[in-house]
């Protein structure tokens, strides 16, 4: 287990209230909406005439193919436009009421340490060889029929020489060979390594461990210390479990158990970016952060999967390890990422979707609503957020081990990430690309679709080629109110039994990856 302490980056921001009216209706009340959301990239908004939101389904809204052209079917601009053109009308008085936009930042509740929390030396202890190690439970959950399974071994790809290979595959057989007795220092030896015929340094040590512990998410019970030493011609390693054998049979039932049941209710034939969207939300509607975790130092299951799937508590790293455990099962590759943000420690994941590497950050995502201003992002969309760890590729032994006195943080391989055709917002969101009526039809169909499923957010991909602040503000919070009136045009569809609740609208906006999400409540 990797200790990397963090916080999750809680930030709320009030934003400009649309006070919507419905037809026949007074205007609803303008008290201000907080949105809790996990960004300092985006701009998060409260819209105070629609929609308070909940989790969307794992379906999330469908992109049609393509940007909307101005020559679409006039009968359907016509019959939009009209919707559009009545809705407005209703909604003119609420113009007068517009709440210029406010941003608040919420800081940390809690802000940690930034040391070298990944994995420590500790003193050797001879008498650990004398201790009876029982065999723990090598056993997974089932799999879902239709997905292949599949090891995640990024760590392992990583290593380049045959002797941190056969050591990487020594520690996956001994660290299921657990001691009934407790060390000293309360930790549970496992079955000691022996490299033969070589004397590996600390340097290939940790990056070894590291690989290990970044590959095997189901290992949870694994401490992030080490112990080692060395005979003429050997290298003798020695790693401890925070639990004993016995434990640890009993919690990987449980584990496999929560495993068992996310990956059962999973819908059979989803593509891959639909898979990592379900178990995004999930994570979101099953896990909270445990801020208890960041002072008390004897907590280390919110640092685990275990952590996040059994207890539904974590910390980022916990979010992150589950989303990765989780990912093997729905035939995702994922990777573990660490670096920080405004000073604090951080891990997210690494994504391979349609053979792309994308970035995304789980922790940041689960908010009181879910936030995908963090789905799928691009290298240089999220360095305007996170600072990442070097690889140890470029760092010096000395760097990697920590003698220099350096941090001795680092990440292992760092796949470049610069697609975007998976980013939440281009492939789920609706295209919009200007106010004018273009896009009536194409986003009353989508948004009325979103209803009558009753969907718990919508989303919208502005075009590149229109002024991302200008449709933001058109939609929200000046002439035309261009969502008060979609909503208002979906609710007088005939046969609506899902009423979208104008009282209250929140919205995300998101300007580096062009999104806009609103999220809906009904009536």
């Amino acid at each position: 287990m990797i200790y990397i302490l963090h916080t999750k980056r809680i930030k709320s921001f009030i934003a400009g209230a649309l006070a919507a009216i419905m037809l026949a209706l007074p205007l609803a009340g303008c008290g201000q909406n907080v949105l809790p959301a996990v960004s300092s990239q985006p701009q998060v908004s409260s819209a105070q005439s629609s929609t308070a939101s909940q989790p969307a389904s794992s379906t999330g809204e469908k992109q049609s193919s393509g940007t909307v052209s101005s020559t679409a079917s006039s009968t359907a601009s016509s019959t939009a436009s009209a919707q559009v053109s009545s809705a407005a009308k209703a909604s003119t008085a609420a113009a007068a009421k517009l709440v210029k936009s406010e941003v608040v930042k919420k800081t940390p509740a809690t802000k940690v340490e930034t040391g070298n929390k990944a994995v420590k030396k500790i003193a050797a202890d001879q008498s650990t060889q004398n201790t009876v190690r029982l065999n723990v439970t090598k056993s997974t959950a089932p799999v879902k029929q239709g997905y292949t399974h599949i090891d995640q071994r990024g760590g392992y790809n990583y290593l380049s020489d045959a002797v941190s290979r056969s050591l990487y595959s020594q520690i996956l057989q001994s660290v299921y060979k657990v001691s009934a007795a407790p060390t000293s220092q309360g930790y549970y030896p496992t079955e000691r390594i022996t490299v033969a015929g070589s004397h590996l340094t600390e340097a290939e040590l940790r990056l070894a461990l590291l690989a290990f512990i970044n590959d095997n998410p189901q290992v949870f019970w694994l401490a992030n210390v080490y112990s080692y030493g060395y005979s003429d011609s050997e290298t003798y390693v020695q790693l401890y479990s925070v639990v004993p054998q016995s434990e640890c049979n009993s919690m990987i039932q449980q584990l496999n158990q929560k495993v068992d049941a996310a990956v059962t209710a999973m819908p059979s034939g989803l593509s891959e970016i639909d898979r990592e969207l379900y178990l995004f939300q999930y994570l979101a509607k099953t896990c909270v952060y445990d801020y208890s975790a960041l002072t008390d130092t004897s907590l280390w299951k919110p640092f685990a999967a275990y952590g996040a799937l059994v207890d539904g508590k974590a910390v980022c790293e916990g979010y992150s390890r589950a989303m990765q455990l989780l990912s093997s099962y729905a035939g995702l590759q994922s990777m573990l990422i660490t670096g920080q943000s405004d000073g604090v420690n951080h891990m997210w994941n690494l994504m391979n979707i349609n053979g792309n590497w994308y970035h995304l950050d789980t922790t940041w995502g689960d908010s009181d609503v879910p936030v995908y201003n963090f789905f799928n992002l691009t290298d240089s969309v999220v360095t305007q957020t996170h600072s990442i760890f070097p690889s140890a590729s470029t760092l010096t032994a000395a760097q990697i081990d920590g003698t220099d006195g350096s941090a001795a943080q680092c990440n292992l391989a760092l796949p470049s990430c610069t697609a975007t055709e998976a980013n939440y917002f281009k492939a789920k969101g609706i295209p919009i690309s200007d106010l004018n009526g273009t896009n009536d039809s194409t986003v009353i169909t989508a948004l009325s679709a979103a209803a009558k499923a009753k969907k718990d957010s919508f989303s919208f991909y502005v075009d590149e080629s229109a002024d991302f602040d200008q449709i933001l503000s058109g939609l929200v919070s000046s002439s035309p109110y261009k969502i008060v009136s979609y909503i208002s045009a979906v609710n007088s569809e005939s046969g609506m039994a899902n009423q979208i609740d104008l009282g209250k609208i929140k919205y995300i906006s998101d300007p580096a990856d062009r999104g806009i999400t609103i999220y809906l409540s009904y009536k």
